[in-house]
């Protein structure tokens, strides 16, 4: 029996926003948002995690293949320090998010991987001085025993 497994895209597309985006002083993978705020000053960071996994049904007899639909979390936290309301971080994340969207729409991590697109975003929150901001990216990958 031979069996393809999914490639692990995360540290993949960690290593492009690193690349790309010189204006996250932080990108790293994320266990918690405790873990993220912690020690944080006033520099922007970007912290991804692999939010689900999302397998199609098997398409053949006799043999597995399964799409699977690959969603990365992408959190973008930045730290209001200059205006009471927030605007400045709010315009800084929304010029992040344009970043993201810049360097990962239609690139391909890796040659079984489906170019990756754009899932959503949203506030996490906005409180004690950060902006806390997630994105999703999709891409699909195949699993298969034969």
């Amino acid at each position: 029996m031979t069996v393809q497994v999914q490639v692990n895209v995360r540290p993949l597309i960690q290593d492009r926003i690193a690349a790309q985006i010189p204006a996250f002083k932080e990108v790293a993978g994320a266990s918690s948002l405790t873990a993220i705020l912690q020690g944080r000053l006033s520099e922007s960071g970007c912290y991804i995690f692999r939010e689900k996994n999302a397998p199609e049904a098997n398409e053949l007899v006799n043999a597995i293949s399964q799409r699977v639909i690959v969603s990365i979390g992408l959190v973008i936290v930045v730290r209001n320090v200059k205006d009471a309301h927030g605007n400045d971080a709010d315009d800084i994340s929304f010029n992040l998010q344009n970043s993201l969207k810049t360097a990962l729409l239609g690139w391909q991590p890796e040659a079984g991987s489906d170019p990756m697109q754009f899932g959503g975003g949203g506030l996490v929150s906005f409180a004690n001085g950060y902006h806390i901001w997630k994105d999703t990216f999709i891409t699909q990958q195949f699993i298969r025993a034969t």
